[in-house]
């Protein structure tokens, strides 16, 4: 499917994005809002974290019923570890978007970004939603995008249009999420809206289908975020015909491609990122092991190190490998980097190091393992570990 890494309007949806000062940059959008014409259907995935904000405990309440109707979003704060004042906030916070869209509150969701362990300013937000919702806009999904971001260098979007039940659909999404990246269930917040008319049941498979090989296949740091939500609506107003077994495949495929595309732009926008770096792990014994072997050389501090500094160190790679508990014989693995193979037989290559090397420069190369014990494999999208990211979460609170 062809997407397109930018904004575009889905019938049946606004969307606002605009400064309530939790920021401390004046001016600086930190609040967004996506309000539905109607009550449409719904899904949505969530952090694994034990630690959950407070927008989660909400949204995962209220989305069990399958619809939603808006949902609002702050940067700048978290709202996470913030007991029960936090989850006041959040409902009151909910409750002003209602005030001011008519909309009943048990269909407001909330999410926050930032952060964790402080409450933002209630008043503050109020007069945020008021100006949000004057703003709403069907063009509006880039401001959106750019009010949830932290450290995020760039907005993210992405949009495609595609067939379903003798109609042509829109979707588009908006993602953030640069730092304490590293997925089970989601790893940021990312926000996705269809006017395909599908039942709650097919949404939640759909993102179902869709996180293992999306934003279940990304990290940055190996850190998981408390605050990880992944929302799914739609409105219907494309009007397409009740989906069949084929229709069913081309939603799955639709938000698929939309969330992939969305996943990469969060690791290729890495915090302090210099390098995007796909990590296959192939011939594993098992899906789980072609996984932890692919997690472990992806998160390994070493590994991404030696990335920033395009030092093509095939030590730290099996070094990583064998730590993972994958099933695994040293004299078996074949290694490439960048297309060039510089390990075999349990042998370095030493004259294709170089060659290695210069692939290693590029913004963009893979990382391939054959671990020769089977049929398995698995795929996760890392970056490299630079000074910049050293800078920007030693200084994150202060």
């Amino acid at each position: 499917m062809n997407v397109a890494l930018e904004p575009a309007r889905v019938h049946g949806f606004r969307f606002a994005g605009t400064s309530a000062g939790f920021k401390t940059q004046p001016g600086a959008k930190d609040l967004g809002l996506i309000v539905a014409d109607h009550p449409c259907a719904a899904a949505a995935v969530f952090s694994a974290n034990k630690v959950k904000a407070a927008t989660i405990y909400i949204t995962m309440d209220r989305v069990r019923g399958g619809r939603l109707q808006a949902i609002t979003a702050n940067s700048g704060c978290a709202n996470s570890f913030t007991g029960n004042a936090g989850l006041k906030l959040a409902r009151d916070s909910c409750a002003a978007v209602a005030r001011e869209t008519g909309i009943d509150p048990n269909l407001v969701v909330p999410s926050s970004t930032g952060v964790i362990g402080h409450l933002y300013d209630l008043a503050k937000y109020q007069a945020g939603v008021r100006e949000a919702v004057r703003a709403l806009s069907a063009d509006g999904l880039a401001d959106f995008a750019q009010a949830i971001m932290t450290t995020d260098t760039r907005p993210k979007v992405a949009s495609a249009r595609f067939k379903l039940g003798g109609k042509e659909i829109s979707i588009a999404g908006a993602a953030k999420g640069v730092g304490m990246l590293s997925p089970h269930m989601a790893t940021m917040l990312a926000f996705i809206a269809t006017d395909a008319a599908v039942a709650p049941p097919y949404l939640r498979a759909a993102l179902r289908h869709a996180m293992p090989t999306s934003f279940n296949a990304i990290t940055v740091d190996g850190d998981m975020s408390t605050n990880d939500s992944v929302i799914l609506m739609a409105s219907g107003d494309a009007g397409n015909a009740a989906l069949r077994a084929r229709d069913r495949a081309a939603l799955n495929d639709a938000v698929d491609s939309i969330c992939a595309a969305l996943a990469c732009e969060l690791v290729r926008d890495g915090e302090g990122a210099t390098k995007l770096v796909t990590v296959e792990v192939r011939g594993a014994r098992s899906v789980a092991d072609a996984e932890r072997c692919a997690r472990k050389i992806a998160n390994s501090p070493l590994v991404k190190t030696a990335f920033f500094g395009c030092d093509p160190n095939v030590g730290r790679i099996l070094m990583a490998a064998g730590s993972s508990g994958a099933a695994l014989k040293s004299d078996r693995l074949v290694l490439w980097i960048g297309g060039v193979k510089v390990a075999a037989r349990g042998s370095l290559l030493l004259d294709a190091l170089a060659a290695a090397q210069e692939k290693m420069r590029e913004r963009e190369f893979g990382v391939r393992l054959d671990l020769r014990m089977g049929t398995a494999s698995a795929t996760v999208l890392t970056c490299d570990l630079s000074y910049d990211y050293v800078r920007i979460n030693a200084e994150y609170t202060t």
